[in-house]
């Protein structure tokens, strides 16, 4: 039987995310890995109180990063760019049930808007190649996850779905996830997980008050071997 693994995924909008609406949602959606970028240290203190394990490096200037887990896992940080990526192996001596390594890299991409516009591309083409060098490389199921700032329609977007499994396309589960305000209709999907060797079974978005985007919630079927 496959072991099931649900992830979230959310930008916490540098501060604005609701402390209680994200406790809310975080107890609503149960995941057993949350993802987050835009992490401050008023939702760090959320998270830390329900995760017992992971990585939390808050920051006030939009380059804050999380990845909390329910179960023991060692978080690396790995350059990119003017941020930061975090990974981690889930290992199955320590997560009863999963039959094999299971990588879960949290990143987020520059936003292509955000400074000069010939800086912020080649921001994102130096950050797009050590995506592609992480996608290329053999090793085990993995998953990667986070706010992207890519659409589909964007040639990031396309080059990374080259490479690996949009899991929201694969579930039949697509939603936008980014709106000009928290209330405001979704427009566009920029959040994303892309999966290498796991089944996507379903895909959600969740709101929280406060943030512009919505959480990304990914269930995954783990194969046993």
């Amino acid at each position: 039987m496959d072991f099931p693994l649900r992830i979230l995924t959310a930008n916490l909008y540098n501060g604005r995310a609701r402390p209680d609406a994200l406790r809310a949602v975080i107890e609503e959606v149960h995941p057993d890995v949350m993802a987050v970028q835009e992490l401050s240290g008023n939702a760090a203190d959320v998270i830390v109180d329900i995760f017992p394990f992971g990585l939390l490096d808050p920051r006030d200037d939009t380059k804050g990063m999380g990845l909390a887990l329910r179960r023991p896992g060692v978080v690396e940080r790995v350059p990119f760019g003017p941020r930061t990526m975090l990974r981690v192996v889930l290992d199955p001596a320590y997560w009863p049930g999963l039959g094999r390594p299971v990588e879960v890299v949290n990143a987020h991409l520059h936003n292509p808007l955000s400074g000069p516009p010939l800086k912020a591309r080649t921001t994102r083409r130096h950050q797009l190649a050590a995506l592609e060098e992480l996608l290329g490389a053999p090793g085990p199921s993995r998953v990667l996850v986070g706010d992207l700032n890519s659409s589909p329609l964007w040639p990031v977007y396309r080059r990374l779905r080259s490479l690996a499994t949009d899991a929201a396309v694969a579930a039949g589960t697509t939603h936008a996830s980014w709106g000009l305000w928290w209330w405001a209709p979704r427009i566009l999907r920029i959040d994303h997980a892309f999966v290498q060797h796991l089944t996507p079974t379903a895909t959600k978005t969740v709101r929280i008050k406060g943030t512009d985007h919505s959480a990304l919630v990914v269930d995954l079927d783990v194969p046993e071997k």
